[in-house]
């Protein structure tokens, strides 16, 4: 089941990469305007060079104040034209910041809708490596080099059986596209090189018959330790979603538990993503909507809280991660200080530096009750809760 912990990293994700888009979009605009205060080569009239330099120096940090507060410093006079060429690259940064915003939120939703078509995915392997099992005991000459049991496989496991002839599965296979067609060769190699080279496979292959509990725990072995864990199968699934590590977890949970209702076919039932994917989604975008509008709001919390520090020394991850769990703090009054600490402590130990856990623990420990008793913070219902 999706849980909210993997929801927290995906809005931390969407800011990591909004950041890294908007730093982008800005040296696109100190680039443009490079090109408006460079010396125009074709003309005859000599140019002042040191004029355009300082133009262009003006212009950019024009540009940069436009970036921080929305207008240009008051303290000194910005010519017309400097004025000019900054709003207008300002103007086409915020525009294309805005929409890259908004792309990297979308995607990483996508991302995690797509969680459950992997899911699937992974049951529909196991269907066709069942396949290549019954192609192997139907053959009528045996491998001398290679024998191997045929006495039963894995297209005699009442399991596998259910999953072939559940309308339901077969209806998610389709609607997903999944298609094995133009990769048989993994199909092929996950049986050859990882199931059929399993010692507990093969045992299981010497015996005519099972018990309905043998077959649930030997479907449960093939997916664990070679559909999730051969190098394979974990190849092309890597290949395909860039954050397999993030989401191999609960796809396997979700799995087995579609596994385990698959002893028999009138208890089968293809576990579900979530309970609520409209509340899980709507979780995602207001966190990462909270933190760009909030940011600099959050920018003063900490340079308070850092005051040893700047924050352009702290890593980009860690200053997302403690403005993400700063937006959690305040504007989601039922979720407990302690909890949202604690997730977001997790995060920084697995997505930041080894020393970010520590980091990310100590601001947050001292900032939340230094924000509590400013009323900043204020909890109501289950946030009511003190998980020490």
């Amino acid at each position: 089941m999706l849980n909210r912990r993997l929801l927290r990293t995906k809005a931390v994700q969407a800011l990591y990469a909004s950041q890294l888009a908007a730093d982008a979009n800005r040296l696109l605009g100190i680039d443009r305007i490079d090109e408006a205060f460079a010396p125009d080569l074709n003309s005859m009239e000599p140019q002042n060079r040191p004029k355009l330099a300082g133009m262009k120096k003006l212009a950019v940090l024009t540009f940069d104040e436009l970036i921080k507060t929305g207008k240009p410093s008051e303290d000194e006079e910005v010519p017309a034209e400097v004025l000019k060429v900054a709003r207008q690259v300002f103007e086409t940064y915020k525009r294309q910041t805005l929409s890259d915003r908004e792309k990297m939120l979308r995607r990483v939703l996508n991302e995690t809708e797509l969680i459950n078509t992997d899911f699937v995915r992974v049951l529909s392997l196991l269907i066709e490596v069942a396949y290549q099992a019954q192609i192997d005991r139907q053959r009528t000459y045996e491998d001398p080099e290679a024998p191997f049991p045929k006495d039963s496989g894995l297209d005699t496991n009442r399991v596998v059986t259910i999953l072939k002839e559940n309308k339901t599965l077969q209806e998610e296979i389709i609607r997903s596209g999944i298609n094995w067609s133009n990769d048989m060769a993994v199909v092929r190699k996950t049986y050859r090189e990882g199931l059929r080279k399993d010692a507990d496979y093969e045992a299981y292959c010497k015996q005519t018959s099972h018990t309905e509990e043998e077959d649930q725990l030997m479907v449960q072995h093939i997916l664990r330790q070679i559909l999730l864990k051969h190098e394979v199968p974990l190849e092309f699934f890597e290949q395909r979603d860039l954050y397999w590590d993030d989401h191999n977890e609960l796809i396997r949970s979700l799995a087995i538990k579609t596994l385990k209702s698959a002893d028999h076919a009138d208890t089968f039932q293809l576990a579900p993503l979530t309970k609520d994917w409209d509340e899980d989604r709507a979780f995602v975008e207001e966190l990462f909507n909270v933190v760009i509008e909030e940011s600099d709001k959050y920018d003063l919390y900490l340079e308070d809280q850092l005051k040893n520090w700047e924050l352009e020394r702290v890593a980009l991850v860690d200053l997302i991660i403690l403005k993400t769990a700063l937006a959690e703090l305040i504007h989601f009054p039922g979720i407990p200080v302690k909890v949202t600490i604690n997730e977001f402590i997790e995060i920084a130990k697995r997505y930041s530096t080894p020393k970010s856990g520590k980091f990310v623990n100590g601001v947050l420990d001292v900032l939340s009750v230094k924000l509590m008793k400013e009323g900043i913070i204020r909890k109501s219902g289950r946030g009511l809760i003190d998980n020490k």
